[in-house]
């Protein structure tokens, strides 16, 4: 399969226009791409974090969350893909990621788990409020009731709401710091899901038109205000749980910039006392029915951020020149990610309240002058990751063909009468697992280190060679020079040597993969020499071929882990699929290898056989089988295919009697990497 340069980018071109929202952000490309920005927002802390994705487009599903070790994104949630652009997508999942990183950087979950602990075990921490109003003495009072009474289902709901509001001003807080600490791509993706989540916020009307819960209401009004720092009041409601919100308003304010995370503890304690009206019919609703049931059937009218606020035991690093944002700063960045989304999608503006306060003298203006977070490169990052998609799908399709010719090619060679009515099948993964790439990078160091050694000793020729020039002190030549005639050597010749374009050798690697292979550490031996080899020849840009092999019922199987005409570079990763699996049929797996290697154009051909001994298959066996390898090795030698077996273990008398001097002893396995690469090395030169 030939396939040009210029023809595959203009597949890729026209294959990025194709690209779904799936494919891009459930790609493994896209979760890398999110990884990388984890991990270079955290490693000023020295805090290692995991990123997982899930496609999931569930109205109800999670948006992202995080243990403080590993972050897991949904990117499919229904934020982000309310975004009419991948741009403003993709800008969305950033955000939320954003966001939970800053839990990881900023969040103090040891206080977070001891303000939980001391209300579940009927106390307060980090103290008793305090500068209490009447009302608020006698709800402290009755809550210190419900403590004495220690009804679990009733601490339970307590510790709850309390974590509840803790978790919404931790919120505000870790944005506050992610868009100072890191104003670009993550201050602009904080920006533009605080907006949209305040186009998804209903109204206080709307909300007791759905039946929801008075707490809730008010709650909800506390989420967001916290998150973008006004309120949906769309209809202009007057009453009761607009006073209760803006009696918690104060406390938000103070706390939700503060480092010290004590201090939303404390605030989530207070208002727990000033919604104390609708708190306690709460509470009272855990201890008749239980607090499963009356939980849910609260929380199904919350509004939710990007996720709960994990726990965890680690302490958050001291804050380092921290200050609270400006507010009107704050503002005018909401509102440019407001126009960019209104830009993009033509939306029917709410009307909403701009502070707390008596509701009048309020308004939202427009900054026509706003230059941007900061961020230049969002857009190129998108393009930059469609065509990293659109190459590998390119790719697949590409390895897919390659692999279907294989197949064909199988299907086309006469394997001769000793192989007469057997199934040959050609294996070749068109996508490679990331846990093969894994793998391949925790094992390959000492192995590429090894290639690039024997590279060194041999570079040098390739390189005369590929460029030509002038042979002197020669015994024989086209030209006499007589100034050489003062050595009495009798070298007084010299030679032009043209240069050439490329080396004139290839190589195929065909692995015996029968089960014995499994046994003292064979076909690990065999798979990293084929790491060495492949190394080895690729960077001397020696064509290459690597096979495994094994048969079952007279059904060849054929592995291809490196092939001439690959296309996605990724066959170093299919070596490691290399493993001892079933029988071996020699001679049908012996004859493809050849034959492909025959139809080169290069001058040399070698073939390597890896196998612990002699070929063992239905019908299969003994000197019959032997003889048909050695026909297969005479037939190709004069086909210009120099064969050569290495045999690994206590059969070598066996391999040596087959192959004759074709016969490489192995004896310390440990040199088998070193050895082969040494054997293409002597050819190149």
């Amino acid at each position: 399969m030939r396939t040009s340069h210029s023809e595959i980018r203009r597949k890729i071109v026209n294959e990025k226009g194709n690209i779904t929202d799936e494919e891009l952000f459930a790609s493994q490309a896209f979760g890398a791409y999110l990884a990388d920005l984890a991990e270079n927002a955290s490693k000023r802390y020295k805090k290692p974090i995991r990123v997982k994705t899930i496609w999931d487009l569930s109205p109800d599903a999670m948006i992202a969350c995080t243990n403080n070790r590993a972050i897991l994104v949904n990117t499919g949630n229904r934020i982000a893909m309310s975004f009419p652009t991948t741009a403003l997508k993709a800008d969305s999942l950033v955000g939320s990621l954003a966001h939970e990183v800053g839990h990881i950087n900023y969040t103090d979950f040891q206080v977070l788990g001891t303000h939980n602990k001391a209300l579940l075990e009927g106390r307060f921490y980090p103290k008793k409020p305090r500068d209490l109003t009447p009302l608020e003495e006698k709800a402290l009072y009755e809550l210190e009731e419900y403590f004495e009474e220690q009804n679990p289902d009733a601490l339970k709901m307590v510790a709850h709401l309390a974590h509840d509001l803790v978790n919404i001003t931790e919120d505000s807080y870790v944005n506050a710091r992610m868009c100072q600490d890191f104003p670009g791509k993550f201050k602009s993706g904080i920006r533009l899901n605080q907006v949209r989540k305040m186009d998804y916020s209903e109204s206080i009307t709307a909300q007791i038109g759905a039946g929801a819960e008075p707490y809730a209401i008010v709650r909800n009004l506390i989420f967001q205000y916290s998150t973008a720092g006004e309120i949906n009041n769309l209809d202009e409601y007057t009453g009761e749980y607009l006073d209760a919100f803006y009696s918690c308003a104060p406390l938000v304010d103070e706390c939700k910039y503060d480092d010290d995370a004590k201090a939303r503890s404390a605030a989530a304690n207070h208002m727990l006392l000033k919604l104390w009206k609708y708190v306690k019919p709460l509470i009272e609703k855990a201890k008749e029915e239980g607090f499963q049931d009356a939980n849910e059937e609260i929380e199904k009218h919350f509004e939710r951020g990007a996720a709960n606020a994990p726990t965890g035991r680690t302490r958050p690093p001291k804050s380092t020149g921290y200050s609270p944002p400006d507010e009107e700063e704050e503002r005018e960045e909401l509102e440019a990610a407001k126009s960019a989304v209104d830009y993009e999608t033509e939306r029917i503006e709410l009307i909403k309240t701009e502070e707390v306060g008596d509701g009048t003298g309020g308004g939202v203006y427009k900054n026509n002058n706003y230059g941007g977070a900061g961020y230049e490169n969002c857009g190129s990052d998108i393009e930059r990751l469609l065509d990293s998609i659109a190459e590998e799908r390119v790719n697949v399709r590409q390895e897919q063909e390659l692999s279907d010719e294989l197949q064909d090619e199988a299907n086309r060679i006469l394997y001769g009468n000793n192989h007469k009515g057997i199934k040959v099948t050609v294996n070749r993964m068109a996508e490679v697992p990331e846990e093969l790439i894994r793998e391949y990078g925790r094992v390959c160091p000492p192995l590429l280190l090894l290639s690039k050694r024997m590279q060194k000793q041999v570079r040098q020729v390739l390189k005369d060679q590929r460029q030509g020039g002038k042979l002197s002190g020669l015994m024989m030549g086209r030209r006499f020079v007589p100034r050489s005639l003062v050595h009495d050597d009798g070298r007084h010749f010299s030679s032009t040597r043209l240069p050439i374009d490329s080396c004139e050798l290839a190589v195929g690697l065909l692995v015996d993969e029968s089960g014995s292979m499994g046994g003292l550490d064979r076909i690990t031996t065999a798979r990293a020499a084929s790491i060495v080899l492949y190394d080895f020849c690729r960077a001397l840009e020696i064509p290459v071929m690597v096979m495994g092999h094994t048969a079952s019922n007279m059904e060849v199987e054929l592995f291809s882990y490196a092939d001439f005409d690959s296309v996605d570079k990724k066959d170093c990763y299919r070596i490691m699929d290399m493993t001892d699996r079933w029988s071996n049929r020699d001679g049908a797996a012996l004859r493809y290898v050849a034959e492909r290697l025959s139809k080169r154009p290069e001058q040399m051909k070698i073939l390597i056989l890896i196998s612990d001994g002699q070929p063992a298959d239905v019908g299969y066996v003994g000197t019959a089988a032997e003889a048909d390898l050695r026909g297969i090795r005479k037939e190709y030698t004069r086909k210009g295919v120099t064969l050569f077996a290495a045999a690994i273990g206590d059969d070598k008398e066996n391999i040596e009697r087959i192959y004759q001097e074709g016969f490489l002893d192995i004896t310390d396995l440990n040199k088998l990497p070193m050895n082969l690469t040494r054997l293409i090395a002597r050819y190149v030169k």
